[in-house]
Formats: structure tokens, C-alpha cells, sequence
């Protein structure tokens, strides 16, 4: 009965929304005509690495193999994107295809729905699509659909997720309402018999209500499943200068569990956990943006917890237990592998197109703190591109902190990534 309560309680949500009709322009359903649009790109990237020895990931990663100073690896990746939209529907796809070698190839399918305009105001979506819920550019609490980011590489294309979506969308002509929409995503459970049927009461449901007021975007969030956490949050973005612009986003999750190492074992307990962000995007007079971010998450590690998984990880290298070793292996990887584990970070980013007169280079820096251990990640990514559908990127890493931190205990304490990209 709850499922069908919230999916009456988003319905009614979007029904207050659809109450009068307004005309309003649908973007981007309307231009693609009659022919298929094929775009996309080719990275050619290669990575030289720095190992660290002192890392227990390092040393459970190589448990039977002398200990390597230097390392390096490759990838070919073909991105392939195609839109056919003829008239009031559509079909979208977007995949990538990866080369490491004759025996490490692999094809992933990121995107393939299509899509119907039911009217000038709302449209209907289904098949596999990945979503932006979100203010954030690194983090994004109320991202109940999208893909985990990459905090290293926020705007990486990442594979969606099947659903059927609905979107209605009105403007208005005076006051300070001047848009509204609503959008209700219906998930089918990922956990199916035989790979092919699932059972209904564990299909989730998203909904989000959005505003336009006094200038400023306001999302409103509800995400319900019977297998995962029930989640609420909001977020808003707005510039309170010309060239000034603040952000936000807050979540709360129920019944969350988190992971923690207790007695040398995995534990786990069910929480209320909220998660927030706060940041600012600013672009100054000599064409420099910068954009800084806190983010916070009740469910990741405090410092004595990861210190607790620490020594779980550590007690697995010193016995030399080959049992030992993949149980500790298979624990990190199922429940601590994230990007971001702990409870809070910083991240700053400033970048500035073609400085000095420089023309085709974008010079970019970041770097991520965790606040709990003083631990970070910094990167230079150096982009150039001289000529037209072509980029080079050079991009050095460094990773900081004592061995017992999130950074100073990944296996690696530099990299260098050298990309070569041919768009199309």
C-alpha cells in the first residue's frame, strides 16, 4: 500500500502543476527534424603511475608479486552518440566501446530510450537514460538518479539507468513564478529472476517538482523503494551577482545502512542519514571560474572508523593468509570502495580559457580535501586544442596524507594521464 500511496501522492504533485494550460517550448524535442545525428569522440589516454609501497591497498593488490616503483596503462575508448527525432518522437543512444587489449575489450550501452511529445508542454521518456538531478559540479546528495560521480572527473559520461520517465512543464507570464515542471520516474528493480522478470513491489519511484522563482531554480525530491533506502531532499541555485552564483542541495535518507569495521569484522547498522552541499560558482574579471564546495554525508566514516578499517586491512597483510587477503579484498570492494567514503569534503576548482592570449589552451586545477583526515587529491588538468575536433590533454595527480588517510593509503601517490581526443 505505501508504493501505491506515493506514486498517488507524485501524481497528485504533478496534477497541481498541470492544472491550467500554458504554452511552453519543450527543448531540444522540437529541432532534430528528419535525419539521424551521429556525434562523438575517440580518447586515446595513457597513464603513468607511481606506486606507493607503504599502501596496504597496494600490498593486498600484490600480495605474490614483487613491489613495482612505476607503472603504467592505456585504453582506447570509443564514445558513440546517435538522436533521430523526426517529428513528436525520437530514439537517443550513447555507448562506449574500451580497448585495453585482444583479451580486454568490452561494450557498454549508456543511453538508449525514445521519447514521445504528448503536447507542447509535456513529454514521455522510456528506456535507458542516464538523469542531472542536482546543483553540485562534484557532489550531488539529491542525485536519487543519477550515476555516482567521479569527484576527479565530474563531467565523465557514466551509464544511466532503465526507467520509464515523465515530464510536464508550464511558464508563466507574470509574477515570480515564471517556470514549473514535474517529473515522475518510475525504476524497474535491478534484482530479476533468471535476468529477466522482477518483482513489481520492488520497482522505486522519483519523483521532483521544479521551480523558477525570483530567479532562482528550486528542486524538490522524492525518491521511495521497498529495497532501498526512502530519501527526501531539495535543492536551489541562484546568482546573488551578475557573475556570482550559489548552490545547494540537502538529503535526508532513511533506514541507511552503513559499513563499519568493528572487532576486526564488518558491521552495519541502519541509520537516518542527511547529506548536504553548499557552493559557489564565480567568474572574475580576468575570465577565471572558480568553484568551491563543502559537502557533507552522515553515512561515510568518521576518522576513528576509517582508522578501524585501516587496521582490519592491515591485520590481512601481516598474516599472509591467502584466505585473509580476498576476504579483506572482497570487503573493500563491496562496501568502501567509493570515491568519497568519509564524512566530509572540500573541493575547489579554478580554470581560465586561453590566459595571456594563449588561444586553444585551458589551463584547469582542483583539489579535493577531506576535512577529516587533512588528506587530498590535486590535479592540473592542461587542455589544448589546436585544431578543429582534436584535443590534447595532459593531466598530472597527486595524492597527499599520512598512510593511515583516505588519500595517503590509495595504492598509487602520483599519476600522469596523457590524452589524445578526435571528436566527430
Amino acid at each position: 500500500m505505501k508504493y501505491w500511496a506515493v506514486l498517488a501522492g507524485l501524481l497528485l504533485a504533478g496534477a497541481l502543476v498541470h492544472a491550467q494550460d500554458y504554452s511552453f517550448e519543450i527543448p531540444d524535442m522540437q529541432s532534430n527534424k528528419s535525419s539521424l545525428k551521429l556525434s562523438g569522440n575517440i580518447d586515446l589516454k595513457y597513464s603513468i603511475i607511481k606506486s606507493r609501497q607503504s599502501s596496504l591497498m597496494y600490498r593486498l593488490q600484490n600480495s605474490n608479486q614483487p613491489f613495482q616503483d612505476s607503472l603504467s596503462s592505456y585504453k582506447i575508448n570509443l564514445y558513440l552518440n546517435g538522436d533521430y527525432q523526426p517529428g513528436d518522437t525520437g530514439i537517443h543512444f550513447k555507448t562506449n566501446t574500451g580497448y585495453n587489449s585482444e583479451s580486454q575489450a568490452d561494450a557498454e550501452l549508456y543511453e538508449l530510450y525514445g521519447n514521445m511529445n504528448l503536447s507542447v508542454n509535456s513529454f514521455l521518456i522510456l528506456g535507458k537514460k542516464m538523469y542531472s538531478w542536482g546543483k553540485g559540479y562534484a557532489f550531488n546528495p539529491v542525485g536519487y538518479v543519477n550515476p555516482v560521480k567521479d569527484p576527479e572527473n565530474p563531467e565523465l559520461s557514466q551509464s544511466g539507468i532503465f526507467s520509464a520517465g515523465y515530464e510536464y512543464s508550464r511558464s508563466f507570464q507574470a509574477g515570480p513564478l515564471q517556470n514549473a515542471s514535474f517529473d515522475l520516474i518510475v525504476i524497474p528493480s535491478l534484482e530479476t529472476v533468471d535476468s529477466k522478470i522482477s518483482e513489481v513491489e520492488k520497482t522505486g519511484i522519483a519523483g521532483k517538482l521544479y521551480f523558477l522563482l525570483f530567479n532562482t531554480d528550486i528542486d524538490i525530491m522524492q525518491y521511495y523503494s521497498n529495497i532501498n533506502p526512502v530519501k527526501t531532499g531539495a535543492d536551489f541555485s541562484g546568482n546573488i551577482l551578475t557573475n556570482l552564483e550559489l548552490h545547494g542541495e540537502f538529503s535526508i535518507a532513511r533506514n541507511q545502512p552503513k559499513y563499519i569495521i568493528a572487532n576486526n569484522a564488518l558491521d552495519s547498522e541502519n541509520i537516518e542519514a542527511s547529506s548536504y552541499l553548499a557552493g559557489v560558482r564565480w567568474l572574475n574579471e580576468w575570465n577565471i571560474t572558480t568553484i568551491l564546495e563543502y559537502y557533507h554525508n552522515d553515512g561515510g566514516l568518521t576518522g576513528n572508523e576509517f582508522a578501524g578499517y585501516n587496521e582490519y586491512m592491515a591485520n590481512a597483510v601481516v598474516s599472509g593468509n591467502s584466505n585473509s587477503i580476498s576476504s579483506a579484498m572482497n570487503v573493500s570492494k563491496s562496501y568502501f570502495s567509493g570515491a568519497n567514503i568519509m564524512q566530509d569534503y572540500l573541493y575547489l576548482k579554478m580554470s581560465c580559457p586561453e590566459p595571456f592570449n594563449w588561444i586553444y589552451f585551458t589551463p584547469s586545477f582542483f583539489i579535493i580535501l577531506n576535512i577529516n583526515d587533512e588528506s587530498s587529491m590535486a590535479g592540473i588538468p592542461l587542455s589544448y586544442k589546436p585544431i578543429t575536433n582534436f584535443e590534447f590533454i595532459l593531466w598530472p595527480a597527486f595524492l597527499a596524507g599520512g598512510k593511515n588517510t583516505e588519500f595517503g593509503s590509495k595504492p598509487y601517490e602520483n599519476k600522469l594521464d596523457l590524452w589524445i581526443r578526435f571528436y566527430f
